[in-house]
């Protein structure tokens, strides 16, 4: 649950999205949208749940099998102690973690239910179309496993660092509580599932993880595997101009501004930015990121992007400047160290 409300530090004042309702053809095509979709969401709805965690929170998920398997974002039910989800006929089941994949933010739970469950079909063939109309279930602003309509408007939208993989953005007012929650198209099939919302450039915008080619990833979340996102413990900054001019060094490469305990690059050597005075002067001490496995990066992003395309586990030789020297260290990935 450390990071149930992630999508809300995205989210600025609704009234872009009080402007986009306002407009005079949006009541029409809403109306349009819900009766294409309400009969969607009446059959959906007894397989539709809402998740509670403790610490305490609350998410949405699904079941996707009659034995209880529910697919939820892992966000909703990272770090919880314990879990139960609750159905439309508000009955309650325990659930545990089975598997999950942080870098698209799904997760795979197992209810104890005490007989077979209506479960929602997945579609990973087919992915949404720009424009097409979605229903989303969720349990945000106090509503219990509600709908929520709108469209798609893009397929390929990059809200990195705060997803890692590509979304699809659309328009469904989409609230905290509604994470996990199945998005369905008219043929009630899930195709994504709710992960964040947000507003750049003023306008709201919800984002899903889409589910589009992920067989073999989800038979592996049933089947127990748990994918973190891996770290190589550090604090970046880029080196701007004044950056430059401070420490002496090029316009070159990524500054180590500081070291997470128990990382990788602790445990390797690095060295963050640290300053001491010597001889009534500053002294700065410091390491810059030149290339990760013989790729050059002098964008904090693009370095984070390389890093975290790559497994728990894997290995990546740093080529590291240090005052004069050029050292080349070899780190082993971890998972985000401050989970310890």
């Amino acid at each position: 649950m450390r990071r149930l409300f992630w999508i809300a530090a995205l989210l600025a004042p609704l009234g872009g999205l009080l402007a986009i309702l306002a407009q005079p053809s949006q009541p029409l095509r809403g109306a349009e949208i819900r009766n294409l979709l309400e009969p969607v969401y009446n059959r959906a709805l007894p397989a539709a749940l809402r998740i509670e965690t403790i610490p305490e929170g609350t998410g949405s998920g699904f079941f996707i099998s009659p034995e209880g398997l529910v697919m939820t974002a892992y966000h909703v039910v990272e770090g919880s102690r314990s879990l139960r989800v609750v159905n439309s006929r508000r009955e309650s089941f325990p659930a545990e973690l089975v598997g999950y994949d942080e870098f698209r933010d799904l997760a795979i739970l197992k209810a104890q239910v005490r007989a077979p469950v209506p479960s929602l079909p997945l579609e990973t063939r087919t992915g949404p179309q720009v424009g097409e109309p979605l229903l989303a279930i969720g349990n945000s602003r106090g509503e219990f496993i509600a709908p929520r309509y709108g469209v798609v408007g893009s397929v390929e939208r990059d809200i990195f660092p705060f997803f890692n993989s590509i979304a699809i953005s659309t328009n469904i007012p989409l609230a905290p509580g509604d994470s996990g929650g199945p998005v369905l198209n008219q043929a009630g099939r899930v195709v994504a599932v709710v992960v964040a919302i947000g507003q750049p450039n003023g306008v709201f915008e919800s984002y899903l993880s889409p589910l589009l080619g992920l067989d073999q990833v989800l038979a592996q979340l049933q089947a127990g595997r748990r994918r973190d996102v891996p770290y190589i413990g550090v604090q970046l900054a880029p080196i701007d101009d004044e950056t430059a001019a401070l420490l002496g060094i090029p316009k070159e490469g990524v500054l180590i501004r500081g070291l997470l305990r128990g990382g990788a690059a602790e445990r390797a050597g690095l060295r963050g930015l640290s300053v001491r005075r010597e001889n009534g002067r500053e002294v700065y001490e410091f390491d810059v990121i030149l290339e990760a496995d013989g790729r050059p990066f002098n964008d904090v992003t693009a370095l984070q992007r390389y890093i975290r395309s790559k497994e728990v586990g894997d290995s990546v030789v740093l080529t590291i400047r240090r005052g004069g020297q050029i050292l080349r260290i070899e780190l082993r990935l971890t998972p985000n160290p401050l989970r310890s």
